[in-house]
């Protein structure tokens, strides 16, 4: 049967000669020897071609960045008989950054940080909703806390529970606190924050997204690009390695100094940083996740995530303690 992807893929000048479906994208292998990617596209043809010119701004700044190709018809993107957008991009070869690897991981905050410097002088003009306000993780914060209430009432109001629930709402307390913390600390550091901490972020930037290839490393899938304040971006893949590492100490400060040595962190930025480990962001997601599933059974999943938490809420507190004092400093 002639399927849907072979009706996308009719729409572009090459002739394929393997299709391999992966995570999230198909995998095309071209008769002339080059391999492409194919994926779903949440958004506009603008957006899409402001992202071409975006990652045509990198190439000329020297950055090996992906290529957006266009369709035989010249556009950025296809669209599917349900109305469904794809769009193609260039595939570079590579591993991903291992988490496990020191150096790999100390490798990815410098290239995020020479990344904030080179997209700079990018100034295109981003629509309202790829530029994100000053106050916009103080409404996020806020939004997650009112969920945190949500999904404790709803428990409570069951009169069976299973063992999640039950380790929720002991939890719920201690961790409900922090968040209330971190909301009012934020609300104290975020008074007109200079423009210079704000640009071009990646919006999506952690270990799948960063490739070592032949030719060095090279960040990937730009999809999710905006203008947010720079340390968003850090903060995102920054909290991803130390849950990973058990809130190792001292990496967590070699990473701090790893993309400080290639873009200096103003206190505006370590303060932002502070806060943002300090809100309880896990358990809100296994929260909002077990909230959003069937809550009438019992996810092993969850209970086991609620559980490493938990069992990593000592180390995560003693870490927290020293990045504040650091950034007191």
């Amino acid at each position: 049967m002639y399927n849907r992807t072979e009706i996308i893929l009719e729409a572009y000048p090459y002739e394929f000669t393997d299709v391999v479906k992966g995570r999230g994208a198909y995998f095309c292998h071209c008769q002339d020897g080059s391999k492409k990617i194919l994926k779903e596209f949440s958004g506009s043809a603008s957006k899409a071609e402001l992202l071409d010119r975006f990652l045509k701004y990198l190439k000329e700044r020297g950055c090996a960045a992906e290529q957006i190709v266009y369709t035989k018809e010249g556009q950025a993107m296809c669209t599917d008989v349900d109305g469904t957008h794809y769009y193609m991009r260039t595939w570079a070869d590579g591993r991903e950054c291992d988490t496990r690897n020191r150096e790999d991981i100390l490798c990815a905050v410098r290239k995020l940080a020479q990344f904030h410097i080179d997209t700079a002088d990018f100034h295109d003009e981003l629509p309202q909703m790829m530029r994100r306000t000053p106050d916009f993780l103080e409404q996020e914060y806020g939004r997650h806390t009112r969920e945190l209430h949500k999904v404790r009432n709803y428990i409570k109001a069951k009169k069976k529970r299973n063992a999640f629930e039950t380790n929720f709402l002991n939890e719920y307390g201690y961790y409900l606190d922090q968040a209330d913390k971190a909301s009012e600390r934020l609300k104290e550091i975020s008074q007109e924050p200079s423009e210079q901490y704000f640009g071009i972020c990646h919006g999506d930037y952690s270990q799948h997204n960063l490739l070592f290839t032949a030719q060095g490393p090279v960040i990937i899938n730009y999809e999710r690009f905006c203008r947010d304040a720079y340390i968003s971006d850090f903060a995102h893949f920054f909290r991803k390695i130390m849950e990973k590492h058990n809130w190792n100490t001292g990496l967590g400060m070699d990473l701090i100094h790893a993309y400080d040595k290639v873009r200096r962190l103003g206190p505006w930025e370590l303060q932002q940083l502070s806060v943002r480990m300090s809100y309880p962001e896990k358990f809100w997601k296994v929260a909002n996740h077990y909230f959003n599933s069937k809550k009438s059974w019992a996810n092993s999943r969850d209970g086991e995530k609620l559980e490493k938490i938990c069992a990593q809420e000592r180390e995560r507190a003693e870490f927290l303690k020293i990045l504040r004092y650091f950034v007191q400093g």
